[in-house]
């Protein structure tokens, strides 16, 4: 391996652990505030899902709907759904944490494979191996954010049917946006 491979290892952790370069489909984890798309952000456990035209809406980890701060009446199932839907936020935070752990993880083993083939230790094809387990297991990882994207937006979809409230806020995940993710997430 030479080390003009390097940065492109390092450039498949830092890419797939956070944004893809779309607004639209942006998926930025960490500090205070998680940005899952340009319309949906998770802060503090809640949800908040912005659409054009209507005042923001929320949905904390209990169920509770409320838009532009006011609490919207929701049936118990409605109640139950609107917390699937916030779970696949939180799950989505928890996922991006370990794609996180496991580009610095490949990043890490990067520069060791890399020290063991200029000490000749390890052979070109032996560190070729090493590599492409490591750069998987960051797939692997991305692939479950997809997984947690597909959760929200059939919850998402289910809520636009039943709650007259929640239809405005029904396209803040598209199709679009799943197939961006799993398209990111085999590269």
């Amino acid at each position: 391996m030479s080390f003009r491979h390097l940065p492109c290892v390092l450039a498949l952790a830092v890419l797939t652990a956070g944004c893809n370069g779309s607004l639209d489909d942006t998926q930025v984890f960490g500090g205070n505030t998680d940005i899952i798309n340009s319309h949906i952000t998770l802060h503090d456990q809640v949800v908040t899902i912005k659409a054009d035209g209507v005042p923001h809406a929320t949905v904390n980890p209990q169920g509770q709907f409320a838009v532009d701060g006011h609490e919207i009446a929701v049936s118990d199932a409605q109640r139950a759904q609107l917390q699937r839907y916030n779970a696949a936020a939180l799950k989505m935070h928890a996922d991006a944490v370990a794609v996180g752990k496991a580009g610095a993880e490949t990043a890490s083993k990067a520069l060791g494979t890399v020290a063991g083939k200029m000490t000749g230790a390890e052979s070109s094809e032996e560190t070729r191996q090493k590599m492409d387990a490591a750069a998987a297991d960051v797939r692997l990882a991305v692939s479950k954010i997809c997984d947690d994207l597909v959760e929200m937006k059939s919850v998402q979809d289910e809520l636009s049917g039943q709650m007259e409230a929640f239809k405005p806020y029904g396209q803040a995940l598209t199709d679009t946006t799943i197939e961006k993710c799993r398209s990111s997430a085999k590269h």
